[in-house]
């Protein structure tokens, strides 16, 4: 039995040091600095380009679709400007109506922490008019200011939630019901 023992320990020894050496031969070697000055850290540059948006798809009544993607240039760490597409379906069971509004938008975004940014932008939306049913659309500007924070979910994909504020709202004509837009989105 001392025999067994002995030879059960020298198993277990062995299978550690086995997995040990597997596990240090994945290790990657420490990245070297090819450009710049020697002591840069190369995972601390600036990532120049970000896309993201967000899209949302409800069911009832009205049922949505919203799709709205973004690209984004970083001038610097803090100071990003970029531009995006907009799209909404709503289709109306009650009444049996459809209705698109698609644009886009230019924004700028502060973000002075890591994890809170001020926004502002300037949207133009493509609507149906109110006053025709004929069928006749027009264009509606919107200047917008808010803020919003910003969450890594994983190492490359990070979670936007904001709070707008549309400093053109007309009740009855915009096709929000509220001067206010809660946004929630992704960026990677």
């Amino acid at each position: 039995m001392k025999r067994n023992f002995s030879a059960q320990i020298w198993g277990v020894l062995a299978l550690l040091w086995l997995s040990a050496s597997l596990g240090l031969a994945q290790v990657p070697p420490p990245p070297s600095v090819t450009v710049g000055d020697p002591n840069q850290n190369p995972h601390n540059k600036i990532k120049r380009w970000q896309f993201g948006g967000n899209f949302a798809l409800l069911f009832g009544d009205p049922v949505v679709v919203d799709a709205s993607p973004t690209m984004a240039y970083n001038l610097s760490r803090k100071f990003r400007v970029g531009v995006g597409a907009n799209y909404r379906y709503n289709r109306f069971r009650q009444n049996d109506s459809i209705t698109m509004n698609y644009g886009g938008n230019g924004f700028v975004q502060l973000q002075p922490i890591d994890w809170f940014f001020v926004s502002g932008e300037y949207e133009a939306l493509n609507v149906p008019n109110l006053e025709f049913t004929s069928g006749n659309r027009v264009w509606q500007a919107s200047p917008l200011l808010g803020a919003g924070l910003r969450f890594r979910l994983l190492r490359l994909l990070r979670i936007n939630v904001s709070l707008l504020r549309d400093f053109n709202y007309q009740p009855g004509v915009s096709p929000f019901p509220s001067p206010w837009r809660f946004r929630m989105g992704f960026s990677f």
